[in-house]
C-alpha cells in the first residue's frame, strides 16, 4: 500500500513539476526548433570577438541573469519546493540555480553544429573569444553536447532540473530531511518516466553521474568572476545586475540583499 501511496504522492509532484516547468521556460520547444538554424553571419561573430572583454562579461551577465529569474519562477511554481522553510528556499536557489540554467541549456544547443541561443540566434564557441575564458566556455559546450546526447523529453529535463536544485548536499540548510525526501520523490518519479520513455535503463544513473560536472562548471564560473572583478571590481559592481551579484559576487557593497 505504502508503494502505492508513495507512487501517487510521486505522480501529483511530477505533474506539478512538469507543469511549471513548461510555464517557465524562456522559449518553447517549438520555438526553439523553429530558431535552430537561426545562426549569427560571419560579420555578427566578428562584432562579438571584437567587444572588449568588460563588454562581453556584461552582455553574458545579463543573459545569465535572466535565465535564473525564469528558474526562480520554476521553484516557486513547486509545490514542495514552497513548503520548505524560507532560509532553505533561498539556499537551494543561490546554490542551485546556475546549475539549472546549465541543464536548461542543452535545450537550447544544437549538437549537430555546436552552437548555442544567444541574443536571440545561433552561434558557437568562437562568438565567446572576448571573454578570456575559454575552458569555461568549452566545458560548457561539452557538457550541454553530453546532456543533448541523452536526448531527454521535456518531462526528464523538468524532473531532472528540479533534482538538480532540490539537493540536501547543500551547506547550511535546516531541514534537510525534508529536502532529501523531497528530492527522493523527484528521482522517483524521473525514473518512472525515464522508463516509460528509454529502452537504456541506464539514463538514470548517467543523469546523477553528470551532477560533478555541472557543479565543477558553476565553481569555475564563480572562480572566472572573482579573477574578472579583481582587475575590474568597478564595472561588476556598478553595471552587473543586482541579482547576478547578489549570487555569485556576495562581497558586493551595492548587491540587493
Amino acid at each position: 500500500m505504502s508503494h502505492v501511496s508513495s507512487s501517487f504522492s510521486s505522480d501529483r509532484i511530477a505533474q506539478n513539476i512538469i507543469k511549471s516547468h513548461l510555464e517557465t521556460c524562456q522559449y518553447t520547444m517549438e520555438e526553439l526548433h523553429q530558431l535552430a538554424w537561426q545562426t549569427h553571419t560571419y560579420e555578427e561573430i566578428k562584432v562579438y570577438q571584437s567587444k572588449t572583454r568588460e563588454a562581453l562579461w556584461q552582455q553574458c551577465a545579463i543573459q545569465i541573469t535572466h535565465a535564473i529569474q525564469y528558474v526562480v519562477e520554476f521553484a516557486k511554481r513547486i509545490t514542495g519546493f514552497m513548503e520548505l522553510c524560507q532560509n532553505d528556499q533561498i539556499l537551494l536557489l543561490k546554490s542551485g540555480c546556475l546549475e539549472v540554467v546549465l541543464v536548461r541549456m542543452c535545450r537550447a544547443f544544437n549538437p549537430l553544429n555546436n552552437t548555442v541561443l544567444f541574443e536571440g540566434k545561433y552561434g558557437g564557441m568562437q562568438m565567446f573569444k572576448a571573454l578570456g575564458s575559454d575552458d569555461l566556455v568549452n566545458e560548457a559546450f561539452d557538457f550541454a553536447k553530453n546532456l543533448c546526447s541523452l536526448q531527454l523529453t521535456e518531462e526528464e529535463i523538468a524532473l531532472f532540473s528540479s533534482a538538480v536544485l532540490i539537493s540536501p548536499d547543500r551547506a547550511w540548510l535546516i531541514e534537510p530531511r525534508k529536502v532529501q525526501k523531497l528530492q527522493e520523490k523527484i528521482y522517483f518519479a524521473l525514473q518512472h518516466v525515464i522508463q516509460k520513455n528509454h529502452l537504456d535503463d541506464e539514463t538514470l544513473t548517467k543523469l546523477i553521474a553528470k551532477i560533478p560536472t555541472i557543479t565543477a562548471l558553476c565553481n569555475l564560473h564563480g572562480e572566472k568572476l572573482q579573477v574578472f572583478k579583481q582587475s575590474h571590481p568597478d564595472i561588476v559592481n556598478t553595471l552587473f545586475p543586482p541579482l547576478y551579484k547578489e549570487l555569485f559576487n556576495p562581497d558586493s557593497t551595492t548587491g540587493c540583499k
